[in-house]
């Protein structure tokens, strides 16, 4: 008889963890993942992956604030949130597809609010850099 209760309870818990672990499972499974940005980092890898001639043509104070008007960007639309705050959104939410022109011409357009000395093909290499990083680190989705 005691066997019978031993069976029983040992099949009851492994029911319970089998349902628990298959729900998370499912849950994280659609849940879209959050990538962790750190503005240092991309500043070194999108500097040392930049051309020599734009390297040479660009300071790194040059590069920091072309990538956080990148990321001011991302943040208008929803993709980005400033740290300590969440921009996931439980439940579904439209998809949002940002054309490689747009982010060239909103990143050009602080270039010229803020007063920078940076050509547009420079600041062009600069995002390329960019989203080549934002891939990496897993930020970005699939082409649309």
């Amino acid at each position: 008889m005691e066997w019978l209760f031993l069976v029983v309870g040992a099949l009851l818990v492994f029911a319970i963890a089998a349902a628990f672990v298959g729900s998370e499972a499912f849950r994280l499974g659609h849940e879209t993942r959050s990538a962790i940005f750190d503005v240092d980092e991309a500043l070194q890898e999108v500097a040392d992956a930049l051309p020599e001639a734009v390297q040479a043509r660009l300071t790194y104070d040059e590069v920091r604030r072309l990538i956080l008007a990148a990321l001011a960007h991302l943040e208008t639309k929803g993709l980005a949130a400033p740290p300590g705050e969440d921009e996931r959104v439980v439940g579904e939410r439209d998809e949002v597809v940002i054309a490689e022109d747009d982010a060239v011409a909103v990143v050009l357009a602080a270039v010229d609010h803020e007063g920078l000395e940076v050509a547009d093909e420079d600041a062009y290499e600069v995002i390329q850099a960019l989203l080549a990083h934002l891939d990496r680190i897993g930020a970005l989705g699939p082409p649309a």
